[in-house]
């Protein structure tokens, strides 16, 4: 049955153009639920040995750069890291010279309502832009293809931040190129604070870079010598990169060495198209933590969950209490296992999907999509002298729900035809506006993907929006429903980017209200990235009112 089923989904979507590439081969791998690297019981830890996980400073790689009203500028340019036995690897950067210190792909740091001004200098030997994941202003500073520099130009931004406080991002957006440059570096964090940011710290008694922590999980894949390497096949085009290399902050097999107190983690799932499922591990058991924001900053209360799932581009801010730990304990943060083409006419697809080769589309690459394994290894190293008095305030900030009364109604269906993925039955073209909006007005959209699909976390510019329903969702997606609209944790609070499972439907509600002149032109795409290369990416069109 799982045959013919998958056969059938091949026939579909033009995966049987692949022929022999697609085999159901027998091949090698680690009991269930072990992971990757080992071949042990169920649950064993990998076998590699543990790094110290590269902890962000006040300048360096991911150095912390707060913007004053000093020019900046990003210097995009081809370079090495040592990222894997101690091998030289090629590595792509943003460089910078600020302040006096020197930074590669900083965390920028900028308060609501203040001014940014930076010039991207493009010294890569192919095109290039920044596109500022989760900011919004004008169309025009968005940072997408119509921008894109030829080697050797620049580009110039200059905007306001109205954000609320958050851990956005940045990252290229060079059509065609997104995908390989953000893999191969080309991506960084941007945080915004305001008044309700700096009261959660107060109460927290965090401070970053201590006992608050970002935390950068992309995977990758690596070749005998430890180099980093790209494939270049139809089933990684159509399917997505997927590494068994997990690295945070550009550590791999990271270790963190903490105190029994409390700790905040900004969380960013970087990588081009894998799904995580956050657990905190302690032995056999599963740690509550505390999800405090989602994408677009606090939500207005914290939520206690044991697991929860993060999407490429997604962001979680998290409150993990080790207070009941002690010296000696270890804690293991996981990827639970999960079915990822659960739902509709996919259910139970997942086993399958995992024994085809080239599911990750990187030879030699044996971690599959939804398989269970470490992403960091927590380790309790010493014991505060007293009790830490930090705690989470029951009110963290306020949300004001979009009120929908009245509002234009639109579908959006995510769509496979002969191995493209598409919008509203579009790919990509540059000079076509199949997403067209009026500004000052309220819109709710019904993403719906399609049954014979996989999940697909879908991305819109210049807006957040709210999540308002899901329907149809998979089990494993209902048992964390956390309301009769089935809305997960990270669907209460404001959003940019959406998880939609296959045969899911999820409503949002958006807000198209903005201060800037004129038309906008933004983009609405998948963020598996090799996804949005292949052209699932429509132009989103907000005229004038």
């Amino acid at each position: 049955m799982k045959r013919r089923k998958f056969l059938q989904y091949t026939a579909a979507t033009g995966l049987g153009l692949l022929g022999s590439g697609l085999g159901f081969g027998a091949r090698a791998s680690a009991e269930p639920g072990a992971l990757p690297g080992t071949t042990g019981t169920a649950g064993a830890h990998t076998a590699a040995p543990h790094m110290p996980l590269h902890i962000p400073g006040d300048s360096g790689l991911l150095g912390m750069l707060d913007i004053t009203t000093e020019h900046l500028t990003l210097d995009a340019h081809n370079t090495t890291l040592r990222l894997r036995q101690n091998t030289p690897s090629p590595f792509q950067v943003w460089s910078a010279k600020y302040a006096g210190k020197d930074y590669q792909n900083p965390i920028i740091r900028i308060k609501t309502g203040q001014h940014f001004n930076a010039r991207l200098q493009n010294n890569l030997n192919e095109p290039n832009i920044i596109h500022w994941h989760g900011l919004h202003i004008p169309g025009d500073m968005d940072g997408q293809p119509r921008s894109m520099i030829d080697p050797g130009g620049h580009f110039d931004y200059a905007f306001d931040v109205p954000n609320r406080s958050g851990m956005y991002w940045y990252h290229s957006h060079a059509h065609h190129h997104t995908a390989q440059q953000v893999y191969f570096g080309l991506a960084g964090i941007y945080m915004v604070e305001d008044e309700d940011e700096r009261a959660l710290r107060n109460a927290l008694q965090i401070e970053p870079g201590l006992n608050e922590i970002p935390l950068i999980i992309q995977d990758r894949q690596f070749n005998s010598a430890g180099e980093l390497t790209y494939a270049f096949n139809p089933m990684q085009h159509h399917m997505g990169q997927l590494g068994d290399t997990i690295l945070v902050n550009l550590t791999p097999h990271p270790k963190l060495e903490i105190t029994n107190r409390l700790y905040r983690f900004r969380v960013l799932n970087g990588s081009n198209s894998r799904i995580y499922k956050l657990a905190f591990v302690h032995g056999d058991k599963m740690l509550p933590y505390s999800i405090i924001g989602t994408d677009a900053g606090l939500l207005e209360r914290a939520h206690v969950t044991q697991q929860e799932y993060i999407s490429p581009g997604e962001r979680l801010d998290i409150v993990f209490d080790a207070s009941q730990l002690r010296a000696g304990d270890e804690v293991y943060l996981k990827s639970l296992a999960f079915d990822p083409l659960e739902g509709g006419t996919m259910l139970g697809m997942g086993e399958l999907m995992g024994g085809v080769s080239g599911w990750g589309g990187t030879e030699g690459a044996r971690l599959d999509l939804g398989a269970e394994f470490e992403i960091m290894k927590i380790a309790v190293t010493r014991e505060s002298p007293a009790r830490p008095s930090g705690m989470i305030p029951p009110k963290l900030s306020t949300i004001a729900r979009i009120d929908t009364g009245g509002a234009v109604r639109r579908d959006v269906r995510l769509t496979v035809r002969r191995m493209l993925w598409l919008i509203n039955g579009e790919t990509f073209t540059p000079d076509r506006y199949p997403l067209q909006s009026r500004s000052n007005t309220i819109e709710l959209w019904d993403i719906q993907n399609a049954e014979m699909s996989m999940p697909h976390p879908m991305h819109m510019h210049g807006f957040s929006f709210q999540v308002v329903q899901r329907s149809n969702s998979p089990s494993q997606v209902r048992a964390l429903a956390q309301d009769e609209n089935g809305r997960l944790i990270t669907d209460l609070g404001w959003k940019d980017t959406i998880l939609v499972w296959p045969g899911e439907t999820v409503r949002i509600a958006t807000d198209f209200t903005h201060p800037y002149k004129g038309d906008q032109i933004y983009l609405f795409h998948c963020h598996n990235l090799e996804h949005e290369d292949q052209g699932m990416m429509v132009n989103h069109l907000v005229t004038a009112a």
